[in-house]
């Protein structure tokens, strides 16, 4: 059991390494000598219940990989992810159907999520079959029918006996978040849900996933490149570049006053974070950046406007600013 103390999710030094097949026999070649595609690199962050926490950067900057490992589709090359003081690898060994309820996923394509052949009343009673939810079918089926209500797909009836082609994505998604919260998780991972659905409908989305998540005290990570809508619903902000949390910190300290430089590009970049505030866009040079084999400096040093000779020498820890924001960056010092 954990004690109040204990953050309810621990991202612990988790890196998720893929070797890189360069053509050349790695037979006898150690591992430190090899090609490695680092996907994720020594990312560690906590969060407690009921809290949001976005993840931003670019496509490519490691952040789905991340959401994929902290609901074990993948697993780590190392680190461990504890959630409750207990490491979800042994959760996972220990009772899987246990930890699939308590952690879930809802993907970016609404589309690719569930089975083509099967009707929405079928999508919707397998798991509540599989794993006891409910006493009998016909209570089962009363839940999907008050599910569906309340999340504004009507009528009911109608939308059961459709299969998935016949709705729209923004319908698909709502009934995945449904189908995610039957389970009532104690964490979800919320991969860029509305960057595949028409804006008219994104706003809807969002405002069911997190009412759910409130009515229910779960923790959303939710990963996403919009940083205006990440402001909008995150209590806390990382940003991640080439697989590493370069700034972290409470949203609008994030938003308001990024420190990092990479933030500060992003930021420079978004005319919706703050349409009243007047922004110039900073620059960003060089070639756009590769995962494979980065370093052994700051991974940003060859785009950075401000990078300097200490950048290009080891990768900078961390900074720590005030109320838990911090950056790892070699020019930015504590004030």
């Amino acid at each position: 059991m954990s004690d109040k103390n204990t953050p309810f999710l621990t991202i612990d030094h988790i890196t998720k390494w893929y070797p890189h097949n360069d053509g050349r026999i790695h037979l006898f070649r150690s591992r430190e000598k090899r090609s490695w595609v680092k996907a994720v690199d020594d990312v560690s962050l906590t969060m407690n219940r009921g809290e949001v926490l976005g993840i931003i950067g670019e496509s490519g900057c490691g952040k789905s990989t991340l959401g994929r490992i902290l609901v074990r589709l993948e697993s780590p090359t190392s680190g461990d992810v504890l959630l409750g003081g207990r490491s979800t690898a042994q959760m996972l060994r220990e009772d899987r159907k246990a930890f699939r309820k308590r952690v879930q996923i809802v993907f970016q394509n609404p589309f690719d999520t569930f089975t083509p052949r099967d009707t929405i009343q079928k999508i919707l009673m397998r798991p509540l079959r599989n794993y006891g939810i409910g006493a009998s079918d016909e209570e089962r089926l009363a839940m999907c029918r008050e599910a569906l209500e309340a999340g504004g797909l009507h009528p009911t009836d109608e939308i059961l006996k459709r299969y998935p082609h016949e709705l729209s994505g923004g319908q698909l998604q709502r009934i995945s978040i449904i189908r995610s919260m039957f389970f009532k998780p104690d964490l979800i991972i919320a991969d860029e849900p509305v960057s595949m659905l028409d804006v008219s409908v994104r706003a809807d989305i969002i405002n069911m996933l997190l009412d759910l998540a409130k009515k229910n005290n779960t923790a959303v990570i939710f990963i996403s490149h919009d940083i205006a809508l990440t402001r909008y619903i995150s209590d806390h902000i990382a940003v991640m570049y080439l697989g590493r949390v370069v700034e972290y910190g409470r949203t609008d300290d994030v938003i308001a006053g990024p420190r990092h430089p990479y933030t500060r590009v992003l930021i420079s970049h978004c005319a919706d974070v703050d349409p009243d505030q007047a922004r110039d866009s900073l620059p960003i040079t060089g070639e756009p950046p590769t995962p494979i084999n980065p370093g052994p400096g700051c991974y940003f040093a060859p785009r950075c406007f401000m990078a300097c000779e200490g950048c290009r020498a080891a990768y900078p820890g961390r900074v720590e600013l005030e109320n838990g924001h911090y950056v790892c960056c070699s020019c930015i010092r504590e004030e």
